[in-house]
Parts: C-alpha cells; structure tokens; sequence
C-alpha cells in the first residue's frame, strides 16, 4: 500500500502544486527602486513642514443676532402706497364739497402722491393768472439751473489813461437795484430781496481807478428786444402792475426822485448810476442816456447776482411780475439766443411736453399771468407740480400760508396756516391756488383750484372755498396711520 492521503475518485493522487520559481531580473529591479520610493516620501514630508502657518479653522456660518418679522412680500415693505390706500376713499369723500363748489367753466384738482382724489374740470381750460409763474419758474429752473446767475458789466472808452464813456451792460438781472428801493414800501409791496447792488457795482468803478467820465453813461439793455409790455396786456397794467421789460432794468425802472416810471427802463438805469458815481466823487462831464455798447470797450466793473434759485423764491414768494418776465425773455436768451418774449415761450411749452405734461388747452402769452389771454387747465398744473416734492427748490419757493408771501393773509388760524405751500393768482373774476400740503409722517398732497367767474376774486367769493371746503378736506388727510408707521416692523 501506498502512503495515507486523499484520493482522487480513480484512487490516483492529485498533482501537486509548485511555486515558480523566482525572476532573478524582477529582484534586481525591486531593490533598484525601493530606495526611490524611500527618498521620494522623506521629501514629500519635508514638504508639508516647510514653516508655513497651518490652515485656518474652516468659516462656520454665523446667524444674525435679529430675524426679520415682515415678510418680504408684505405690504408694509411699501408703506407710502399702503398709507395713501388706506386713507384715499375718505379723503376722496371729504373732498366732494369742493367738488361741488366749483362752478362750470373753474376746475378743481387733487392728488395724493400723483394719484387723483379729485378732477372737478380737470381737462377745463381755465385762466391761471399769477399762477402761471409756477410754470415758467419750474421750466426755468431746468432750463437755466439753480446755480445761474447773472452779470451786470461796467465797459469803458480809455484813450491815454483818460476815461471817455462808461457802458453799463445789462445780463437780464431782474433784481438790480439801488439800496434805496428793494425794502421800500412806497415802491414795492413785497421785499425784493436777494437784491443785486447797483451800489456796489459803482464802488467797483470807483475802485479800478476812476475819478472822471469824460463822456457820457450810456445804460445798454440790448440783451433782450424792444417789447417792453406784452401787448395783450391792459394800458392800465403799464408800469403798475408791471414793466418796463427790458435787458437792463434797475429798480424796476424807477429812479430815484422821480415819480413815475419812464418807458426806457435802459436809461433809467444809467441816471441812477450816474447818481451813484456823483455820490463816490467821480466827475461826469456827459449825461446818462441809452445805447449799444460797441465791440472795443475794455471791461472795468461788474457785479453779479444771487444764484437763480432764490431769484426763483423772490419770484414765487412775492408773485414778482418783472421777474417773471425777465426770466421768461432769458429762457428764450439761454435756448434760443433770442431775449424775446416769444422765444421764451416756445421753449416752455417745448419743455413741458418733453416732460409728458399735458398741454391740451394750453396757451402761454407772457410771463406773469396778467394777461387773460392765458389759459391751461387743471391737469397741467398738477403735472407740473407731481414733477416735485416737498424738499425740491420749486416746492421751498413757495411761500407759506398763514407766514410770507402773497400767502401770509390767507389761512392765517386755520389748520393749514404754517402748513400749506402754494401760488397764487388774481385778476378781476379769476382767483387761482396751487401748492402742496406735506403729510407729517409721509406723503404729498397736491392742489390747484382755479376760478373764474363774477364775483370769485372777491373775498367771499373765493375765501369760503379756499378756507372753508379746501383747508376742511386737507385737514382730514390722512384719516389711516401715515407711512412712518406703517413700514416694515422692527427685526427680532
């Protein structure tokens, strides 16, 4: 018998399994390459311990110490539409007496933040009187810009160190004025102030060397047309209620010791200005009388005036005709190289349309609204306004009811006294408002109430309109929590 062990099934021996055996080229490259692979993690260690500082901790998200408790798509992320749509049905209802008091052929117009509460003959061509001036000084202060100013210049003839003639250049300033007239009550019903000193335009001569004209002072007041009346104007307005219109105008053409205005508002101005000089000590040999300045004269003196938006204040605060008219020409003069009436406004009408500011019914003929040839309607009006807010330079002009201005009779202990912003206008059967009223707590309201009919511009034709449906409506405003109170809660 053979040895013990397994057998197959034929009763023979499995083979038996052999290791091959070993490659004696595969040991050599074995131990070729092991030191490589040694040397290569040594240096790879060394690597990551060259000094560096180690990585920082990794940036774990920090939540905010408060959560916000209003929705994102909440209503009070926009408080002024909810402020105005909570108290707009009762403010629209509180108005419909006023509504109901202007008569065919008026318009009256309301709007909180530019959406209607009212429009009482809103698309009704009316007459604006005085407050057309709104409209040329909104226009005005695009056209021109708060910062413009204007410059009054003194020119002269020099031979051999000897003065011949002076010229005194007008720049269109409305506001020139000797000291004696801007705060004279025989002369102005208002304070025309920020005045530009013709006072100190002499001293600037009188400083740059000159004791002697030997000429005569010739006043130039070229820079607009001759028109010195609109001529839609009645002969009963003519230097009353306003003008001489011209590119040189001192003291609104009057000159001091003489009692009425003359009908060259250029020469009157170089009278009051050779006066000045006569007072410094200068010699004038010649006379003062009006002219064109020729190209060669040396500039000697000038004298500029308040930036252009208080000029705008002076205008809208006192209702200032002469202004408005000046500025209207120099509008033209700025747009159009042309200080004419109808340059001026020709740009007007072109900048309200650019504006998107209806114009249907609109017919402008001067500046100043004295002419009844003017009409626009309600909607226009408040296009214009809705084009500012209450912190805007327009909006700050206006004078305050109850406190300055051609408002400081009217309003005055009603609640709207010290409140209400607004322009006037007034002419025989029409009598005009439009303004704003700022809500404490947010929002804007804004008016225009334009009357006309027989008997309106009488006190208790328009006063109880005025004072009465108008000032009890605005009051009212807002009858809900205004937008301070209604915007987003505070976070938690």
């Amino acid at each position: 018998m053979t040895a013990s062990g397994s057998r197959s099934p034929s009763g023979r021996r499995p083979p038996r399994r052999t290791v091959p055996a070993a490659n004696p080229i595969a040991t050599l490259l074995f131990v070729a390459a092991f030191p490589a692979v040694v040397l290569f993690g040594v240096w790879q260690y060394a690597q990551s311990h060259d000094g560096s500082d180690p990585p920082g901790p990794d940036v774990v998200a920090e939540l905010p110490d408060s959560t916000p408790v209003t929705p994102v798509l909440s209503a009070r992320r926009t408080p002024d539409v909810l402020a105005r749509e909570t108290s707009l049905t009762a403010f629209e209802n509180s108005l419909r007496p006023l509504g109901g008091a202007v008569l065919p052929g008026s318009c009256a117009a309301v709007d909180v933040d530019g959406v209607l509460a009212l429009s009482d003959g809103l698309d009704t061509p009316v007459i604006p009187a005085s407050t057309l001036k709104a409209v040329v000084a909104a226009v005005a202060l695009e056209v021109l810009g708060p910062q413009y100013t204007y410059t009054t210049r003194v020119l002269a003839d020099v031979v051999a160190g000897t003065v011949g003639s002076l010229y005194l250049v007008g720049g269109g300033d409305p506001l020139l004025a000797s000291s004696w007239y801007p705060d004279d009550a025989r002369y102005v019903r208002y304070p025309q102030q920020p005045a530009t000193s013709l006072d100190a335009l002499a001293d600037a001569v009188v400083a740059a060397g000159v004791t002697q004209v030997n000429g005569n002072v010739i006043g130039d007041g070229s820079r607009y047309d001759a028109e010195l009346y609109p001529p839609t104007w009645p002969i009963s307005f003519r230097a009353v209620e306003g003008g001489p219109i011209g590119g040189l105008v001192a003291n609104d053409g009057a000159v001091l010791g003489v009692g009425v205005r003359g009908n060259d508002p250029a020469l009157g101005a170089a009278e009051e200005f050779v006066r000045l000089l006569r007072e410094r000590g200068v010699t004038v040999i010649g006379q003062a009388t009006s002219g064109r300045a020729p190209g060669e004269p040396a500039a000697i003196a000038s004298v500029t005036s308040a930036p252009f938006s208080e000029v705008v204040r002076e205008l809208l605060t006192n209702s200032d005709n002469n202004t408005a008219e000046m500025v209207l020409k120099e509008i033209g003069f700025a747009t159009r190289q042309a200080g004419s009436r109808s340059a001026g406004v020709t740009t007007v009408v072109e900048t309200l349309t650019r504006w998107g500011v209806s114009t249907d019914g609109l017919q402008i003929v001067d500046g100043s609204g004295l002419s009844r040839e003017n009409t626009l309607t309600c909607r226009t009006m408040l296009d214009v306004l809705d084009r500012f807010d209450e912190t805007s330079i327009f909006a700050q002009s206006l004078p305050v009811a109850g406190r300055t201005g051609t408002m400081a009779t009217y309003f005055v202990g009603d609640p709207m006294e010290g409140r209400l912003i607004a322009k006037t206008g007034s002419l025989t059967g029409v009598k005009a408002l439009a303004g704003y009223l700022p809500v404490d707590g947010g929002g804007l309201v804004s008016f225009a109430v334009m009357l006309v009919g027989d008997g309106v511009s009488d006190d208790a034709g328009f006063r109880p309109i005025w004072e009465g449906y108008l000032s009890d409506a605005l009051a009212t405003y807002p009858a809900g929590p205004t937008s301070d109170r209604l915007g987003p809660a505070a976070a938690r």
